[in-house]
């Protein structure tokens, strides 16, 4: 049985790749069409999807029904642009004219009439509303377009419910969450179906803990001693892994992850990796732990946790404690040699031959913590790489809702 898909801000192809695993696991065919006004990601797209339609357009200028999938599409993907609703902005002018893309989604829904709808995008989306002249949020109005645009779809004969959800909790290594939108037209026999968790935080009887941001790191990979940097970490970054060491490690010396923005508190190493970012230390360290670039101290991350959530600039680093002896380095996860009792080496801040090793964490990482296959084809310059990962929905989203989708079809 074929499926007519259309993925209408398909990025990289990070939903795509959800919904066509979940389609090959329950032995469909699909019929997709893949549109972005970006020439890169549908580089990348088509360079993993070449079986699919590419259109390298802006979804204002596109006919719906000039789409391949367009003719009894069984479901439309759409994840608008989130820059101008995200709260990572901070207090940056919002503007309408970037929000516009949204509206477009109701247009593809009232030309094609899917059967199913899914829109994608963050947590915040549900506090859309109208902006000042200078392009603030209207603290009166937080909301209110929103609920607008909800009753718009249920306007268009759909079903609607919403929901947010944790990428950790379908087993992605990363902890973005995301607001989900799920609409089901009325006269077409489906129903609204939700995925069931896969893992949880902690694990229990039933489902396992969370992945580990320690699974993505490529531990082959050197890292720089922070001491032999040429340029030298910021006072900012290095109190940062100050308040990590102080944090994680205390009396018992526990390893953790560093966070270099947001507001979350560091994390233990033994919970999933949230957003990734880089950092460094000068105590003794027992094992590495992750750090990321931007505002605050408290932004570190314990690798057995999963990776916060990933924006479109690289954020984070890994710092790996090494044993130095005389200049030569080893690291902590192969046995030190018996000269190490002998006093011969370097003592670090009072810790006996450990330094800090320091590097960024490298696209195939932060792509792995996002959940995609160690063999995707990515195109384009680092920069433009790390944008495209970024901006990817975690395709176990989209694999574990149409998963399940397609399971209540072949009952």
């Amino acid at each position: 049985m074929n499926l007519n898909i259309i993925d209408m801000f398909c990025g990289g192809g990070g939903e795509s790749t959800g919904l066509i695993n979940a389609a090959e696991e329950y032995g469909f065919n699909v019929n997709i069409s893949a549109i972005n006004h970006w020439e890169r990601a549908i580089e990348t797209h088509a360079a993993n999807y070449p079986f699919a339609e590419h259109r390298i357009e802006d979804v204002q200028t596109i006919n719906p029904e000039s789409l391949k999938a367009a003719r009894n599409t069984d479901l439309l993907w759409a994840s608008p642009g989130c820059q101008h609703f995200s709260v990572a902005r901070g207090g940056k002018p919002r503007n309408e004219q970037q929000r516009a893309p949204a509206w477009e989604v109701l247009r593809f829904v009232e030309t094609l009439h899917p059967k199913r709808v899914i829109i994608e995008n963050v947590p915040e989306f549900q506090s859309w509303g109208a902006l000042t002249p200078e392009g603030k949020p209207i603290p009166s109005e937080k909301g209110k377009t929103f609920k607008a645009y909800i009753r718009s779809l249920q306007s268009l004969n759909y079903t609607v419910s919403y929901k947010v959800l944790c990428a950790a909790d379908y087993g992605a290594p990363t902890t973005r969450r995301r607001l989900f939108i799920q609409a089901v037209r009325k006269d077409c026999g489906k129903r609204i179906v939700w995925a069931d968790q896969t893992n949880t935080k902690n694990g229990d009887l039933f489902l396992p803990k969370w992945r580990a941001a320690s699974e993505i790191i490529d531990w082959s990979i050197p890292c720089q001693l922070i001491s032999e940097r040429k340029k030298p970490l910021a006072d900012a970054t290095l109190r940062r892994i100050e308040y990590g060491i102080r944090e994680f490690w205390g009396d018992n010396a526990e390893p953790f992850i560093a966070r270099l923005y947001g507001q979350s508190n560091a994390e233990s190493l033994e919970m999933p990796l949230s957003t990734i970012s880089c950092s460094g230390a000068h105590h003794m360290l027992i094992r590495p732990f992750l750090a990321r670039y931007n505002g605050g101290n408290n932004r570190v991350h314990a690798i057995s946790e999963p990776v916060p959530t990933l924006d479109t600039s690289n954020r984070y680093g890994v710092v790996e404690p090494l044993i130095n002896r005389k200049g030569k380095n080893y690291q902590i996860g192969v046995p030190i040699p018996n000269e190490f009792v002998k006093d011969n080496f370097d003592i670090v801040s009072g810790a006996y031959g450990i330094e800090l090793g320091f590097r960024m964490l490298q696209p195939k990482e932060l792509a792995a913590a996002t959940g995609f296959p160690t063999d995707y084809k990515f195109t384009g310059t680092k920069v433009e790489i790390v944008k495209q990962i970024g901006n990817a929905v975690p395709p176990c989203f989209a694999k574990a809702m149409f998963g399940q989708i397609l399971k209540e079809m072949t009952k």
